[in-house]
């Protein structure tokens, strides 16, 4: 990144931290920092105002995904993942609010500058992105201009945040409907004014039939279908304002939960995710698509429609007087209908549920374990398994689908009552005198109007319920406080000293299971070297992730520096711990960009020297692009994978390194043998705990702790006698030498 001029830079203190921020953001490979770049100015001295003491990883984190060059969108978008809301309006400079500064001014010419605050003496303080000064004339003589305030969010006041909940008593669903009360409104309005209006067309039928045809005068039939006409078009246009709405309605709602329950369930701490399958993970997701579909379908258009059938209720009381009382008796009927078919619905679609997740569940595992399936012969075996659950999930559909059916064809039956019921008793009204031809036929139309919605309810009974199953999962799903919920009130430690201990802690992975350990103390002081042996499946790995704070103890405690990591922001920690899995994790994107989520100010230099001690330098060097080649998670050799990981590890600065057991094959090799280099070096500076069973790497710690499993259900922890190397701070421990599981 090209350096920027310094001519102008004393002349106002503020331009020394813009300066810091942008040569920091572009150190990490955010190449679109640059001088020439007038947003990215902006941003870093709007930042600068608005939180001086920002996180370099927290802006980088807000940026856009590309290092493309920013816009007003970009800008806005990457303050709100900043946590500002933001509003703007078309104001004169001088009709500001002093207290609102600092804010975006976008001139005339659609350039923006920053309004910093004010001088001592009243005057305001721009921000020219182009001269990099800060200066008390306004831009190019600019006295007006668009100007974007920016205000710290406090979800305290959303009425979906758990504090207004509290008091309202609504859940978060309901909470979240509130927020369209305007649409809803408009909807409803555009509702009742559709069945004042869809009366035009029983009245003009029975007009036709009493007035024309009774009366044989044909002269009056343009004008009453004149008036037809322009209810009908009147019809269209408040049903055509009815359907945007709805659909902007569902539209919204679909991409606002959508993106929830995945911010949501990405935010989960770790031992909820992983104890879940993939497969309920996806419905999570999809959860919500029933609930779209309704706001978009037929079933809620008839709830719409439900409190004004008292409209043509009436109607047909005016028309037809003692007619009214056969769709208010069938009404009835459909009311028992529902309540006896939902009764039974609900039981058969919640086995139809479990045994879909069944089946999804074993088709997902099933391929992500495809070559072990293959490899010891389990074809056939897997193949009566799956049509075993399809054949469960099939009977528990039919049933499902089969009550559908009774409740339609129940429905049918008692509108064709309503038809047979309303005919008969009309035609002996006609007889005596009471009704005319035409109102018979027109309170025939206003009995379909009335009936319409109970009928539709009465076969969409398995949508209803899906909805409400829909609803009251993301309802729970909500509730489940994110880590970062978890974190507002938490300790955070600003820097790590490197003490990790176990207190007689006990690890289960679920309720009512045996015990991976129990009872295991140790204690490693700054700069110490753990290793952790034992055989597979005894808890090596799980005692690294309990230090990441990734799985919680079922009993006992883990402490860092004293500090019980219950007590700390998880994410925070994991943040300040080197962490060197079994299987490492990579994602779509640059390899440096892969490196520097564990140092985001690293740079190309630094990355080079990092690879160089992971041995896999030449191999990047070999790539079209070098550090700057596109991978992905299946684009890697799992020997390059490791060494990624090490690489990244080595960049972290970090008082806390974690590595989990890697395959002996590779740590014979030049990596092998670098990281053990690496780790006599930085004995005594960093605390490291290694899962592994090779002797050369246990014969170099200061103290092992063996973890027997259930068979030999003790674990043994020993102290080495020869103290660490060059330690800056000598290894004392007071350790527990045996415990049991």
């Amino acid at each position: 990144m090209n350096d920027f001029p310094q001519a102008d830079f004393e002349k106002v203190q503020e331009n020394s931290s813009i300066w810091s921020m942008m040569n920091l953001l572009g150190r990490a490979g955010r190449d679109n920092f640059s001088k020439d770049a007038v947003w990215e100015k902006c941003l870093c001295a709007l930042v600068v105002a608005l939180r001086p003491k920002a996180n370099v990883r927290q802006i980088l984190e807000a940026l856009p995904g590309t290092s493309a060059g920013m816009d007003e969108l970009d800008m806005l978008n990457t303050m709100a993942h900043l946590g500002y809301s933001a509003r703007t309006v078309q104001a004169k400079l001088s009709d500001i609010d002093r207290r609102l500064l600092p804010c975006l001014l976008i001139a005339g010419e659609g350039k923006p500058f920053i309004v910093l605050g004010e001088t001592a003496s009243g005057q305001l303080k721009f921000y020219d992105p182009d001269s990099l000064i800060v200066t008390e004339t306004p831009p190019e003589d600019e006295r007006a201009g668009r100007l974007w305030f920016f205000e710290l969010y406090d979800e305290h006041k959303e009425a979906t945040s758990k504090f207004i909940r509290a008091g309202s008593g609504h859940h978060w669903f309901r909470a979240l409907l509130g927020r369209f009360s305007g649409t809803f409104a408009q909807v409803m309005a555009a509702g009742l004014m559709l069945n004042f209006v869809a009366l035009g067309t029983p009245l003009f039928i029975m007009l036709v039939y009493d007035r024309v045809i009774a009366a044989s005068a044909p002269d009056i039939l343009p004008m009453i279908t004149l008036g037809a006409l322009l209810a009908i078009g009147f019809e269209w246009v408040l049903r055509r304002i009815r359907s945007q709405g709805l659909s902007w309605l569902a539209g919204r709602l679909d991409n606002m939960v959508g993106n929830k329950i995945f911010a949501h369930l990405i935010g989960l701490p770790p031992s909820l995710i992983e104890t879940a399958s993939v497969a309920s993970q996806i419905a999570r997701i999809k959860t919500f698509e029933s609930v779209r579909d309704f706001f978009s379908g037929s079933v809620f258009l008839s709830l719409l429609e439900l409190p004004f059938v008292i409209v043509a209720v009436m109607a047909i009381a005016f028309v037809a007087g003692p007619l009214v009382f056969v769709p208010l008796g069938i009404a009835v009927l459909y009311m028992g209908l529902f309540w006896i078919v939902r009764s039974k619905v609900k039981l058969a679609i919640r086995l139809a549920a479990k045994t879909s997740s069944a089946r999804q569940q074993f088709t997902i595992e099933s391929f992500e374990k495809i070559e072990g399936i293959r490899a010891h012969g389990l074809e056939k075996k897997w193949q009566e398994k799956f049509r075993h659950l399809s054949g469960r999930e099939m009977i528990a559909h039919f049933h499902l689908n089969f009550l559908g059916m009774v409740a339609e064809t129940a429905a049918h039956a008692l509108t064709v009552m309503a038809a047979v019921a309303t005919i008969g008793f009309g035609a002996h009204l006609v007889w005596a005198g009471g009704l005319s031809t035409g109102a018979l036929v027109a309170t025939m139309i206003l009995v379909w109007r009335v009936l319409t919605p109970f009928y539709s309810l009465c076969t969409m009974i398995p949508r209803l319920e899906q909805l409400r199953n829909s609803v009251i999962q993301v309802n729970k799903l909500i509730e489940m406080d994110t880590e970062e919920q978890l974190a507002k009130s938490a300790s955070r430690l600003p820097q790590l000293k490197g003490t990790v201990s176990f207190d007689h802690v006990a690890l289960r992975y679920e309720t009512g299971r045996d015990a991976v350990f129990s009872g295991l103390s140790f204690k490693v002081p700054p700069g110490g070297f753990l290793a952790v042996t034992g055989n597979n499946g005894t808890g090596k790995t799980s005692v690294l992730k309990l230090i990441k704070g990734l799985y919680p103890t079922s009993e006992g405690a883990v402490r860092i520096d004293g500090f019980d990591i219950r007590q700390l922001d998880a994410p925070d920690l994991r943040r300040q711990i080197a962490y060197v899995p079994q299987k490492p994790d990579f994602f779509h994107g640059e390899i440096a960009e892969n490196l520097r989520f564990a140092n985001p100010l690293a740079g190309d230099d630094e990355i080079e020297k990092a690879l160089k001690l992971a041995d896999a330098w030449e191999e990047i060097e070999k790539m079209p692009e070098g550090l700057h080649t596109v991978i992905d998670a299946n684009s890697l050799t799992g020997a390059l994978r490791i060494k990624l990981s090490l690489a990244r590890a080595y960049l972290q600065q970090s008082r806390i390194v974690l590595i989990d057991e890697l395959p002996g094959a590779f740590l014979s090799t030049r990596a092998g043998h670098n990281l053990k280099a690496y780790l006599e070096r930085i004995r005594g500076q960093r605390t490291v705990i290694m899962g592994t069973c090779r002797d050369d790497f246990l014969q170099g710690a200061d103290f092992v702790v063996t973890l027997r499993g259930k068979d030999a259900p003790v674990y043994t922890v020993r102290e080495e006698s020869k103290p660490p190397i060059e330690s800056k701070q000598p290894a004392q421990a007071s350790l527990v030498r045996e415990g049991t599981v």
